[in-house]
C-alpha cells in the first residue's frame, strides 16, 4: 500500500527554523516578560544607544546588580561576572560604555556602601574595563586607600583603563586621563613601597601604547611619568639594587617598545625622559667600572641587562629626537657597551660610555642636563 506523504516548503521550513532562531534568542536574553539577562551583541557594538537599548542595559544591571548583591558567595560571583560580560568584547564601542557606567550607578553606590574589601574590588574590576569617567573616580579613589592592597589593584586597574581606552576608544573626558596618569607619577615620588610603585610604571606602560594620533599628549605624558619614575628609583632608591634595575627595567622595557612602534609619535619632554632613563642606566654600571667596584665578569649578569637595556632604549629614544628635529635618523648608532662589559673590556666601556654620556657630550648638551649627571 502507498503511504501518503505531505511535501514540506523549503520556504516554510526556512521561515520557522528562522522563527525558531529568534524565539531562542529571546529566552535566552529574558528570563521572565522584560528582563533581560543576556546583553544582545547589537546594543553592545552599538554607534548610539536608543530608548529600546537604554532599557536593555538597565533591565540587565537591575537582574544582576542584585544577585551580585547576593549573600549566597557562588551566586554573587557568578553575577558580578555576568556584569562585566559585556565589557569583555573587542568591538564594545563608547556609547554602550558610557550608557552601562551610568546605569551601574546605584550598583557601584552599593558596593562603596559595602565598605568591605570584596565589594572594594568588585567596583575595582569593573571600573577598568569601562574607562569612563565615573569609573576613572573609583580608581582614583582606589589609589588613596589606607589598604596596600587595594591601591596595588588599583592601580592595575588604571592600566587596564589605558587599554581599554587605546583598544575602544574614549569613553572619558582627557583631563579625567591625564588626572589619572598625574596621579600614578604622584604616587612613584612619594610612596616607599615598592610593589605599588611596580604597579604604576606598570601601568604607565600601558598608558604608552595609547595611539598618538588621538592620544599624543595621553602617551607622552605617561612615557615622561614612567621614564621619571623608573630613573628615579635607580638612581635614587633606597631599596636593594635588584629590585631597583628591574622596576628601571620595567620602564625601559614599556618606553622602547612606546618608541619603536612605527607610525607613533611623541614629544621632546617625553624624549628627553626616555633618554636620561636610559644614560642613567648605562651610567650605574659605569659607575662601578669608575670606581673599580664592578664584579668579575662570572658575576656581572645583572649589570650586562641594565646596560643591554639601557643602550637600547637610548637608540629608540635618540632616533626618535632626530625625527621630531628633522635630523638624519641614520647618524644615530646602537653602541654595544654591553658586549664590552660581558667580554670583560672594562677599560672600553668606561671610555666609550664616558665619551657619550660625560660632560660636554651632544647628549648632554642637547637635552640639557647637567655635566655631573651620568658620569661623576
Amino acid at each position: 500500500m502507498r503511504t501518503n506523504r505531505t511535501r514540506c516548503n523549503p520556504m516554510t521550513s526556512k521561515l520557522g527554523r528562522a522563527s525558531a532562531f529568534v524565539a531562542l534568542n529571546l529566552v535566552l536574553a529574558t528570563s521572565a516578560i522584560g528582563q533581560t539577562t543576556t546583553m544582545p551583541l547589537s546594543t553592545i557594538e552599538a554607534a548610539s544607544i536608543g530608548g529600546t537599548q537604554q532599557s536593555q542595559i538597565s533591565s540587565f544591571v537591575d537582574h544582576w546588580g542584585e544577585r551580585a548583591a547576593s549573600a549566597d558567595a557562588q551566586a554573587a560571583s557568578r553575577a558580578q561576572t555576568k556584569l562585566l560580560e559585556p565589557l569583555i568584547n573587542s568591538r564594545v564601542s563608547i556609547a554602550f560604555r558610557s550608557s552601562y557606567s551610568d546605569a551601574l550607578g546605584s550598583y557601584f553606590d552599593s558596593l562603596t556602601s559595602a565598605g568591605d574589601i570584596g565589594s572594594t574590588f568588585s567596583a575595582l574590576r569593573l571600573a577598568g574595563e569601562l574607562g569612563t569617567a565615573r569609573s576613572t573616580q573609583i580608581i582614583m579613589n582606589g589609589l588613596d586607600s589606607d589598604d596596600a592592597g587595594v591601591r596595588i589593584f588599583a592601580a592595575g586597574r588604571a592600566g587596564r583603563t589605558f587599554r581599554t581606552t587605546a583598544a575602544n576608544g574614549p569613553a572619558l573626558p582627557a583631563n579625567d586621563l591625564t588626572s589619572l596618569i598625574n596621579k600614578l607619577a604622584s604616587i612613584t615620588k612619594s610612596s616607599d613601597d615598592q610593589y605599588l610603585i611596580s604597579a604604576c610604571v606598570q601601568s604607565l606602560g600601558q598608558g604608552c601604547n595609547l595611539p598618538s594620533k588621538d592620544f599624543l599628549a595621553a602617551r607622552a605624558l605617561c612615557l615622561a611619568a614612567m621614564c621619571d619614575a623608573a630613573g628615579a628609583q635607580l638612581t635614587n632608591g633606597d631599596s636593594d639594587l635588584e629590585s631597583r634595575v628591574r622596576i628601571a627595567m620595567l620602564g625601559s622595557g614599556a618606553a622602547t617598545n612606546s618608541l619603536f612602534q612605527i607610525g607613533e609619535d611623541s614629544t621632546n619632554a617625553a624624549v628627553k625622559s626616555a633618554v636620561a632613563l636610559g644614560a642613567d642606566m648605562i651610567s650605574i654600571a659605569l659607575s662601578e667600572v669608575i670606581n673599580g667596584t664592578m664584579p668579575s665578569t662570572n658575576n656581572r649578569d645583572l649589570y650586562i641587562s641594565l646596560v643591554q637595556s639601557g643602550e637600547s632604549l637610548l637608540y629608540y629614544a635618540l632616533r626618535e629626537n632626530a625625527e621630531l628635529k628633522r635630523k638624519p635618523v641614520g647618524n644615530v648608532q646602537l653602541t654595544a657597551f654591553a658586549d664590552l662589559l660581558q667580554a670583560g673590556k672594562d677599560r672600553d666601556f668606561r671610555n666609550q660610555a664616558a665619551l657619550l654620556l660625560g660632560a660636554g657630550s651632544p647628549i648632554v648638551t642637547e637635552f640639557g642636563f647637567n655635566d655631573d649627571r651620568f658620569v661623576n
